[in-house]
């Protein structure tokens, strides 16, 4: 429930959002989680700024000059900022805030351009040494960017492009013969394929997070009425409480006559009318509050943020909501009427989960003794600014 890949938020420079699209219709979480794959690690960024600077420093001695004294500074003036980028990024999603993913995708682009920058010169210095190095250089890189971007295909092949295609285009330059433009169809060919080969990984790693998605959400969700089931609520007790959040406040819901309706309608009825009970629930819930159905006909509602003191009156507004009569179709001609009882706990410091559970099922348990339809509440702890109309 709480994970950190939300930080990473799609870029907003246009180009960049196109590079990291995946081309697919995806949900926001799945971007999100691919835009996460994105941001390199400290090891994999320093093996290859390592090797391209041996080369730089290489021929820096070789030829020493203004050239290739100002590449190396600029490839470790780039380094210097993509270090800086990545650990701005992981402070924020340990914080979680919004990374700066626009200057990670940036960064990475900017990094090929001086990879293919740097293989370019290297060769054009007719070095035989650098001739060599710069290009073994640049195609481990070039591995190292399709095993690491098949997340965004497209960023891939720009990166490819970038690193290789300056090398191509000017070798016909070079040795002034038209049959080395060749070598710049084969880059086109190699970059084609590499794409190809990106979305084919790419589509791979999509199916394999959406089924883990699927799987973790029939873990935490109850399938008919889409809710959170108990596993769900419980998980997300156990990482609000110990953090301290005691604004929170827990409503504890039971349906009246529920049983009656799948006595005389059938449990095709019954489940129609828990689907209807749920939505109703779910769209009188504030922001920042989650519903679950815990079985049968008991749902829980897990509430937080700045509007918890208000959980009295919010049960007051389910209570209403919920009595409305239901129009389920043929099968329950003239409507349906049902109502809810309703009980609330607030958490106090040091609560533990199951004990607030069963608080809020204990005021239940008093509303419903008192003749149903109505809410009870617990406890309420001193220092708490309760509200109940």
């Amino acid at each position: 429930m709480h994970d950190p890949t939300p930080s990473y938020l799609l870029p907003k420079a246009v180009l960049l959002r196109w590079l990291a699209d995946p081309g697919l219709d995806l949900p926001d979480d799945v971007r999100v989680r691919l835009l996460a794959t994105l941001s390199s690690s400290l090891a994999s960024l320093a093996l290859g700024a390592l090797a391209m600077l041996a080369v730089e420093l290489a021929a820096a001695i070789r030829h020493p000059g203004p050239l290739f004294l100002g590449l190396l500074a600029a490839d470790l003036t780039l380094l210097a900022a993509r270090i800086g980028i990545i650990l701005r990024a992981r402070r924020a999603v340990a914080d979680n805030r919004p990374a700066p993913t626009d200057l990670l995708l940036a960064s990475s682009v900017a990094w090929a351009g001086m990879v293919g920058t740097m293989t370019l010169l290297c060769f054009l210095s007719g070095d035989p040494l650098l001739q060599v190095l710069a290009p073994l250089t640049m195609m481990g890189i070039l591995s190292g960017i399709v095993t690491r971007n098949y997340a965004a295909p497209r960023l891939a092949v720009a990166m490819i492009v970038l690193c290789d295609m300056p090398l191509k285009i000017a070798l016909p330059l070079y040795y002034g013969d038209a049959w080395f433009l060749l070598a710049a169809g084969l880059g086109l060919i190699f970059a084609v394929a590499t794409g190809i080969t990106t979305v084919r990984l790419n589509h791979t790693y999509v199916e394999v997070l959406l089924a883990k998605r699927e799987n973790q959400r029939r873990a935490t969700h109850d399938p008919l009425t889409g809710l959170l089931n108990r596993t769900g609520l419980m998980d997300g007790l156990a990482a609000r409480l110990p953090a301290g959040d005691e604004s929170l406040a827990l409503l504890y819901l039971d349906l009246d006559g529920f049983k009656a309706v799948n006595d005389c309608f059938g449990h095709g009825v019954g489940d129609a009318l828990l689907i209807e009970v749920a939505a109703r629930i779910a769209a009188a819930l504030p922001p920042d509050w989650e519903a679950a159905r815990l079985g049968g006909d008991e749902f829980v509602i897990l509430a937080g943020g700045d509007r918890a003191h208000e959980a009295a009156i919010v049960a007051a507004h389910l209570i209403e909501a919920v009595k409305a009569p239901c129009d389920l179709g043929p099968d329950c001609p003239g409507g349906l009427g049902i109502g809810v009882s309703v009980g609330i706990a607030w958490a106090a410091p040091g609560m533990e989960p199951a004990a607030l559970l069963a608080e809020a099922d204990a005021a239940l348990y008093r509303a419903k003794a008192a003749g149903k339809g109505r809410w009870a509440a617990g406890t309420v702890p001193a220092s708490r600014d309760v509200r109940v109309g």
